[in-house]
């Protein structure tokens, strides 16, 4: 016994399998051509991305050099020694400001010690005068 296709004919089951079989065939044709695709395009992205690594690496290799570059930048180093000599200065005027500070308190200190060993003599001729 037979089918009746769409278009009206009848079709024998023999018939039947065989386009059934064929179209099983493209099917498996179509299967293993997207899969030689798929393969390929896995390959193409696994060097893309190996790619980008690699590009990715440079690209940090290059912010170092860069920032190497700007710190070494001579306008900015001249900058930097101004503001640094401005800094010494600063400190140098200080440090000469405490050792004219320094210097009047070893002055006082010394006073006071001489004037103390003068207070302290003072008393003991005072004691020895009581006791005689």
């Amino acid at each position: 016994m037979g089918t009746l296709s769409a278009g009206g004919r009848f079709f024998k089951n023999e018939e039947l399998d065989i386009i059934e079989q064929q179209r099983l065939q493209a099917l498996l044709e179509i299967t293993d051509q997207h899969d030689k695709e798929v393969t390929q395009l896995k390959s193409r992205l696994e060097a893309a991305e190996q790619k980008a690594e690699k590009l990715n690496k440079q690209v940090k290799s290059a912010d170092n050099e860069l920032k190497n570059l700007r710190a070494s930048n001579p306008d900015r180093m001249k900058k930097q020694i101004k503001r640094l000599q401005e800094q010494n200065r600063t400190l140098t005027t200080e440090n000469g400001t405490l050792k004219t500070k320094q210097k009047q308190l070893t002055q006082q200190l010394n006073a006071n010690k001489q004037e103390l060993e003068q207070l302290q003599s003072e008393k003991a001729e005072q004691e020895g005068s009581e006791e005689s």
